[in-house]
This record gives C-alpha cells, sequence and structure tokens, in this order.
C-alpha cells in the first residue's frame, strides 16, 4: 500500500497483478488544480484497483475527500465534497475507444507509465462546479452580463477643453 500517489505504474503489469493502491494526494501534488483550491485544504483519499476485463485493463475504485474553493460572490471558503466512483478503461489506442466494455469510460495514456495522481487529478477537474459559490450567500451575483450591476461605473471626469467652448461661441 502506497501514501502518496505521485507514482508512475505499468498499467499493463498492475492489470495482470490485479495490484491495488491506497493513499492520498494534497495540494502540493495537484498542480493543476492549484489556482482552484486554497493550498490549506485536506489531502484527498483514494483507493484504486486495476484489473482485466477481456482485452482491456479497467480501473476500478474510489475518490473521497472535500475540496476547499473560493466562492465566486463573497470570495469566502467553500468546502466542496468529493466522492467519485472510478470505473476507467485505460487504452493507449484511439481505435479501441468504440470497444470499451459497457459502464466503463475510456482514459487514454500514450508511453509505457501511467502518473496515478494524473488520472485522479482529471478526475477532481471534471467534478469541479462551473461556479463555485455557496448555496446561501449574502452577495447575489448578477444574472447576465448586460445587468447594468455587472459593469463597474467609471468616474466621468469633467473635459478640460470645455472652458474654450465658450470662446469659440463669441
Amino acid at each position: 500500500m502506497n501514501k502518496t500517489l505521485q507514482i508512475e505504474i505499468d498499467p499493463f503489469l498492475c492489470a495482470s497483478q490485479g495490484r491495488m493502491f491506497d493513499g492520498q494526494l494534497g495540494y502540493q501534488d495537484m498542480q493543476r488544480l492549484q489556482a482552484d483550491v486554497d493550498p490549506a485544504m485536506p489531502d484527498i483519499n483514494i483507493h484504486m484497483e486495476f484489473a482485466r476485463k477481456g482485452k482491456f485493463i479497467v480501473l476500478t475504485g474510489r475518490i473521497h475527500g472535500y475540496l476547499v474553493l473560493q466562492c465566486a460572490a463573497c470570495l469566502g471558503a467553500i468546502d466542496f465534497p468529493i466522492d467519485i466512483d472510478l470505473k476507467l478503461a485505460v487504452v493507449n489506442d484511439e481505435a479501441l475507444l468504440s470497444l470499451i466494455p459497457s459502464g466503463f469510460e475510456p482514459h487514454l495514456f500514450d508511453g509505457d507509465k501511467l502518473l496515478l495522481s494524473s488520472i485522479v487529478e482529471d478526475e477532481l477537474v471534471l467534478a469541479l462546479p462551473d461556479i463555485a459559490r455557496h448555496e446561501v450567500c449574502s452577495i447575489e451575483l448578477p444574472r447576465v452580463s448586460t445587468s447594468k450591476d455587472f459593469v463597474e461605473e467609471v468616474d466621468v471626469k469633467e473635459n478640460p477643453f470645455k472652458v474654450l467652448e465658450g470662446f469659440k461661441n463669441n
């Protein structure tokens, strides 16, 4: 059993051995999510099992924990629960996509090794909301971009040449 899932594995070997991985991923291990989550978030718990289903390598498991996001309205912290069931068919050839077993999503990879943290991070990115927001937030966001509240008002300064208009009329 591994504590961290920041490791590269050979998916073919893991499937033939029926390998299981239990571990955690922290903020520092998720490069693509660092702009969206709070650095103080707790580690995400992961359980993964590799197996073969026919000619395919399949990865099943669970990702659970929570991400700490920032509310788009009030900028406060939001605990966003994560509970993802993994059912992936690991393939390295796009021609096989139409043959993937029912109930499995494809996970394309190229090369000989697969980074486990990358799989988890892919799933977490897909789980993120479009706009992070408290269910009940004290600040109301504008509904459309043409709303007058959406556009910042700009102070209109007096034209310095307005004084010259008086001379022109004389």
